[in-house]
């Protein structure tokens, strides 16, 4: 019967490592020193990209810095890595282009670049730019209802504002996209800041936590955190490459407590190097980053020198030196021709070139003639480089860069209206599953139960104007008409349909019970009461 490992309790070893018999051509690979943690630099063994990540000291506290695996035979997770690190020809490629885990000092640094972070700050802001909109069930029902759960969607958005729910999101996404892991802390009253208060499983649910015990939310950034177990030998395992709980510097904190998100979730083989997170958005854009910096150099390098001033002289003639018996033959000397006498004029000529003043040359031995590189196609490669970049993130470019598209008839909207269904579906895959359990953790912290009635749903980022809106209420209106008066719905149903349809500007409006009554039409008033109403008028 399998068991779980605890950390003092004795491991069998993993098997020795060999080193690989690699082919002739690839005995003489260099692989690039890379670092993981804040400490020494890390061995280039290709295998080591598959082993688990080193948290910097202080973060485990005083247990050693190794990760506690379920499974008897654990030789068997070390033949797995040792045959992915050894079989795959593509090691070399894996550390030249950056796909081994860099660590979060690396990341930290490159988050400091305006080319990394501004992706990252796009994706969080836009995510949680209309934020979300709290609903009930028993909206559009009599009017005790409708008052009851009013009161309970302004209590929970108190609670939103009060424990800052948006701001600890967002920052949550953009940790995610920075470090590739995010995490969100839930702290309860009453437990203590310690791994004895913390490793407990937090049940959120009546028989869970209690009634008035949430006290705040807090971001944790990776670096100090790393998992402390998880099961490693059965795949069919609801926690097989999930970590049990984690170290918070020093502090052992139950998963339950730790909401984790992780963007770009990578392999399960590497997941133990990447510190059970994922690649970053920062790594992804690593080589795109890079190729635009040098194309952006070189087209400032090439602008900044797209002419060169050509001096053609006698140099043999008109700057010959004269040596004679006794004479010290200067260092300058190249041949008969003086070095420093073509500096100079070169450096003269220079100096004028640049100040744009009269160049001055002699009639028979020189010349002077200018070498113009082409511009032309250069705004091309650099916008070229710009779209590449912004394509991974799949972010348009008026909103990366601010840059508006060009030509007649040109537009952003058929873009924006992509990204936004891409954020859509962003939110739903990363910030669902987060923002679902602080849900319910807030309505357990002010009801003691969750209401099943109430449910939230993100505020689409693409709004319609006014004239929009009520474009398309007129035409709801005109094709409710047409439906009762074919006899296809009654009035009743289509007041029904009125107060549950989400744009509808009746939604929320209690229409139950019978419509009323039309008005009557007004009697026109017969000629004798005209006739006489004319005379008053003139009296």
């Amino acid at each position: 019967m399998k068991h779980w490992f605890s950390r003092n309790r004795e491991r069998k070893p993993l098997p020795e490592r060999r080193e690989p018999v690699l082919p002739r051509n690839e005995r003489r690979l260099n692989l690039r020193s890379f670092r993981r943690d804040g400490g020494e630099t890390m061995p280039t063994d290709p295998r080591d990209a598959f082993d688990a990540y080193k948290p910097p000291k202080g973060v485990c506290g005083e247990a050693p810095a190794a990760l506690a695996m379920d499974g008897d035979d654990l030789a068997l997770v070390g033949d797995m890595t040792g045959w992915a690190a050894t079989a795959s020809p593509i090691m070399r490629d894996y550390f030249e282009d950056g796909l081994a885990f860099l660590g979060y000092p690396q990341l930290a640094q490159m988050a400091q670049r305006a080319e990394f972070r501004k992706p990252c700050e796009v994706i969080a802001r836009e995510a949680t730019r209309e934020w979300v909109e709290i609903r009930s069930d028993k909206q559009g029902g009599d009017e005790k209802d409708n008052e009851q759960a009013a009161d309970r969607i302004k209590e929970i958005e108190r609670e939103f504002e009060r424990l800052n729910v948006r701001r600890v999101i967002r920052t949550h996404v953009l940790h995610g996209l920075l470090y590739g892991l995010g995490h969100v802390w839930i702290g309860i009253k009453g437990a203590p800041i310690t791994t004895e208060g913390q490793s407990k499983p937090l049940v959120i649910g009546e028989n869970g936590m209690s009634k008035g015990s949430l006290e705040r939310l807090a971001n944790i950034e990776p670096i100090w955190t790393t998992p402390n177990s998880y099961n490693a030998n059965n795949p069919l395992a609801k926690n097989f490459y999930r970590p049990d709980n984690w170290w918070v510097l020093g502090t052992m904190v139950d998963s339950s407590r730790l909401l984790t998100t992780i963007p770009y979730p990578v392999s399960q083989i590497l997941a133990p190097a990447f510190n059970f997170g994922g690649q970053s958005l920062t790594q992804l854009l690593r080589a795109y980053v890079h190729n635009y910096l040098a194309t952006r150099n070189s087209t400032a390098k090439i602008v900044r020198n797209f002419s060169k001033l050509v001096l053609k002289t006698d140099m043999t003639g008109n700057m010959q030196t004269d040596i004679g018996p006794g004479m010290d033959v200067q260092p300058l000397l190249y041949g008969d021709v003086d070095m420093a006498s073509v500096q100079g004029r070169a450096a003269y000529m220079q100096d004028v070139a640049e100040g744009q003043d009269t160049i001055v040359v002699d009639k028979e031995r020189e010349d002077a003639s200018i070498i113009a590189t082409p511009l032309s196609g250069l705004d091309s490669l650099q916008a070229q480089a710009m779209e590449a970049m912004a394509s991974i993130p799949g972010i348009p470019l008026v909103k990366l860069f601010g840059i508006q598209p060009q030509g007649l008839n040109a537009s952003s909207e058929g873009e924006i209206r992509v990204f936004y269904d891409e954020i859509s579906a962003f939110q739903e895959a990363h910030i669902r599953p987060t923002l679902q359990t602080i849900f319910e953790a807030i309505q357990i912290h002010l009801w003691g139960k969750i209401d099943e009635d109430l449910s939230f749903r993100f505020v689409p980022l693409w709004q319609m104007d006014e004239k929009q809106l009520a474009e398309i209420e007129k035409i709801k209106a005109d094709l409710g008409a047409v439906n009762i008066t074919a006899g296809v719905t009654s009035p009743e149903e289509e007041r029904e349909r009125l107060s549950t349809d989400e744009r509808s500007i009746y939604r929320g409006v209690n229409l139950t019970g019978p419509p009323p009554e039309p008005p009557e039409p007004e009697q026109m008033p017969d000629m004798e009461s005209l006739l006489k109403r004319g005379e008053e008028e003139e009296d």
